[in-house]
């Protein structure tokens, strides 16, 4: 009698686990389409916003920016056309200038001292004082408020980067209390450069042909950049939150190594390089910052405006004289002529490039 419950138990057993089994399989069968029919909406879904139109793509960007923008939030956000043939799409800025600059100074400026500023940058950079002076407004807000805040705990500056900052946008960037970038965003060293090249380059020449054998130019070229180099790297040892500071490292290793000309001025820089480097970095973006600079490119991309009288490269590589060289195929001599002169107006002129 014992042996046939025994049975009775082991068989009841069996068919209980058979159903078990059949029960979960089912379930996991009903998750999996699930999951299937989510993906698959969720890829509509990004098809669409890849493929929409300009005006749903500037209802998005603004939908984002109030979000973004809400309560005692201040947004600045330098979204710039990175496309190689610039024409002047969605009057979108190809760089950091004058315009763009004064317009985030002057919000910042007027932001109360507990406000949060939340910087969004997509750029390779651009002039270097508008750079400097962004920067400088994101410090001297910091100042408002000055030993009244953690800036690791709680940051009132927050610079993101979804894709990229080089140059003067990590110059802007080091500026920030805390800096948020993607896995596969990156940053960039903050040296100058002047007339179409780093001072090194100038002291390069200059090493190896010797000053008399050398345009008088050039070596004037030279002595200008030289200056500008030690202004720079004061300027960068100013704007250098201190909360990006590398342990047993000296107080300025940072802004000194990255405005040194030791990198490529096209180096990347990645998260953890950054991290090694010293800066307060994260290593991911929220996921509205993402969206607001994905519908920024897509305005950028879906909307082609040709401004008038202005098809040539507004970064100054063919205006300021017109067309590089002559009519018949365009000579050395004049070419380097142009550059020389062009970068002596753009040095008068303070647009020396980061």
């Amino acid at each position: 009698m014992a042996e046939g419950i025994d049975n009775t138990v082991l068989i009841g057993a069996a068919v209980a686990l058979v159903v078990l089994a059949g029960l979960v399989y089912v379930y996991a069968h009903h998750l999996a389409r699930q999951r299937a029919s989510s993906d698959e909406r969720q890829m509509v879904k990004l098809r669409r916003k890849r493929f929409a139109d300009y005006e749903d793509a500037r209802r998005e960007y603004e939908k984002l920016r109030k979000k973004i923008e809400t309560g005692n939030t201040v947004l600045i956000d330098l979204i710039h056309d990175l496309g190689d043939d610039f024409v002047g799409r969605d009057s979108a800025q190809q760089q950091i200038a004058f315009d763009e600059a004064l317009q985030a100074v002057a919000a910042i400026r007027q932001a109360n001292a507990r406000a949060k500023v939340v910087v969004v940058l997509h750029t390779l950079g651009g002039y270097a004082r508008p750079a400097h002076m962004i920067a400088q407004a994101l410090r001297q807000h910091l100042e408002k408020t000055k030993g009244h805040h953690n800036p690791k705990r709680e940051p009132r500056v927050i610079a993101h980067i979804p894709y990229i900052a080089m140059s003067g946008g990590t110059m802007i960037a080091l500026a920030a209390d805390k800096v948020c970038m993607n896995k596969t965003a990156s940053l960039g060293p903050i040296d100058t450069i002047y007339g179409g090249f780093p001072t090194d380059a100038y002291n390069a020449l200059i090493e190896q042909k010797g000053v008399l054998a050398t345009q008088d130019v050039l070596v004037m070229l030279a002595h200008e950049a030289r200056k500008y180099d030690q202004y720079a790297v004061k300027v960068a040892r100013e704007i250098v939150n201190p909360v990006h500071r590398k342990p047993g490292k000296p107080e300025h290793y940072l802004a000194d190594y990255l405005s040194s000309g030791e990198l490529s001025h096209s180096q990347a820089i990645s998260v953890k390089e950054a991290r090694e480097l010293g800066m307060n970095v994260a290593s991911k973006v929220d996921e509205t910052i993402n969206g607001l600079v994905d519908a920024r490119i897509r305005m950028i991309n879906t909307r082609l405006e040709y401004e008038t009288g202005q098809h040539d490269d507004p970064r100054g590589d063919r205006r300021d004289g017109g067309g590089q060289g002559s009519a018949g195929g365009g000579d050395g001599g004049d070419i380097a002529e142009q550059v020389i002169e062009r970068a002596i107006r753009h040095s008068l002129r303070g647009l020396v490039r980061l």
